[in-house]
């Protein structure tokens, strides 16, 4: 048969999966997995694996896959998830929606048996307990701010992502200064699983396939966190322009991330109150919010926490010494923000001018090629001329 093989086993300290004979991990940081009861650490293995390997055929063009796991509890979720985050992976990739949604539907999927895990551990949780998936990105940490300032006691959880090469050394050091200054320590979770994701490392050259899943498995992987802090909610940063969408070339309609569009984010929330019984709820504070309102949000009236503020996902030897590597369009947007918002980018490291005319192709305003795909959508246009209008305004 021409297919690919998945063998999994639960650890100590989380799980680990091998494939092509390689070994890639989740580790929980402290005794959070071992003090996670075994029937719910039973169902997030099942529906973990899956989620985090299901994509691999599509890198391989294998037509099925075989796991050494029980069906999981959330198949139709993922299958979702996946569908609706395909055009983007196509349009980015450069490749057909059509051809990639063929090949997902046409694929046969084998477990060692169909004894799906149903959820029977509920969470004992307090409404004034909660868990921020932080990452210092502008989104993540008004979300900690406004949390805060709400009583709400909101940790902070970070699930390492190994294909972006100098992100944790960044977030690493970010971490000890925001804990030494709030008192919250970052439970930081392991996962060389993310290797998975890297077309780079597995061979097959750079793909957005398999990245669409990401906040749904952040969302079930977080669970166990919020189990030791009895928290309530789980809350994402996600915004506004997280919900638009534009049609692709084939007339497909294109969530450049569709796991954090504001009708997935129920689903999500769905998924988490199945897996807690009712225990856990997960959810946006900041969901209304623009790009730029949240941009203005953060620095007026969180500035202590907008000091730690870093978006770049510093895959280059740029972003080596600095959180931004201030030669992409993520660096380019957020200097535009900031400056349209009237504080200083520098205040959080943007040193560089980002305004010059030779970081004209990272503005879709612009006819800019080498864009994040929220830029092509007419909301992202806006915002980048609304912006660009009120940095001028300001002096810029």
């Amino acid at each position: 048969m021409n297919g690919l093989s998945i063998n999994a086993q639960q650890t100590p300290t989380g799980f680990e999966i091998k494939f092509r004979g390689q070994k890639y991990v989740v580790n929980y940081p402290d005794e959070i997995w071992q003090k996670y009861p075994q029937e719910a650490k039973d169902v997030l293995f099942d529906n973990l694996v899956y989620s985090e390997t299901i994509h691999l055929p599509l890198h391989f063009r294998r037509n099925n896959i075989q796991y050494n796991t029980s069906s999981p509890y959330l198949q139709t979720y993922f299958f979702q998830n996946m569908v609706m985050d395909l055009p983007s992976c196509a349009d980015v990739d450069g490749t057909f929606t059509s051809e990639l949604i063929k090949e997902y539907m046409n694929l046969k999927v084998y477990f060692k048996d169909q004894e799906i895990k149903f959820p029977t551990y509920r969470h004992e949780s307090r409404p004034d307990s909660a868990v921020v998936s932080l990452s210092f990105g502008k989104d993540s940490l008004l979300t900690w701010a406004v949390c805060d300032e709400l009583g709400l006691n909101p940790q902070a959880a970070y699930i390492v992502e190994p294909a972006l090469t100098y992100e944790e050394r960044h977030k690493d050091k970010l971490a000890v200064k925001f804990q030494k200054e709030f008192g919250v320590e970052l439970q930081k979770i392991e996962h060389t699983v993310g290797q998975l994701r890297d077309g780079h490392r597995l061979g097959v050259g750079k793909t957005e396939v398999g990245w669409g899943l990401q906040t749904t498995q952040y969302a079930v992987m977080i669970l166990p966190i919020a189990n030791k802090f009895e928290s309530k909610y789980i809350l994402f940063g996600n915004e506004q322009s997280c919900g638009e969408y534009y049609m692709d070339r084939q007339g497909f309609v294109c969530y450049p991330a569709y796991d954090q569009c504001h009708t997935w984010t129920k689903q999500v929330d769905s998924i988490t109150r199945q897996l807690s019984l009712g225990g856990v709820r997960t959810m946006s504070v900041i969901e209304p919010l623009n790009d730029i309102a949240v941009v203005y949000l953060l620095f007026k009236r969180y500035p202590e926490v907008a000091k730690y503020h870093r978006s770049c996902f510093v895959e280059t030897e740029a972003g080596r010494d600095h959180r931004w590597c201030m030669d992409c369009s993520v660096c380019c947007k957020m200097y535009l923000l900031i400056k349209a918002s009237g504080f200083d980018p520098d205040s959080v490291g943007l040193s560089r001018n980002m305004l010059s005319d030779e970081m004209r192709s990272y503005f879709s305003l612009f006819g800019g090629v080498d864009v994040n795909t929220y830029a092509l959508t007419g909301r992202g246009r806006d915002e980048q001329l609304f912006a660009f209008y009120l940095a001028w305004k300001n002096g810029d």
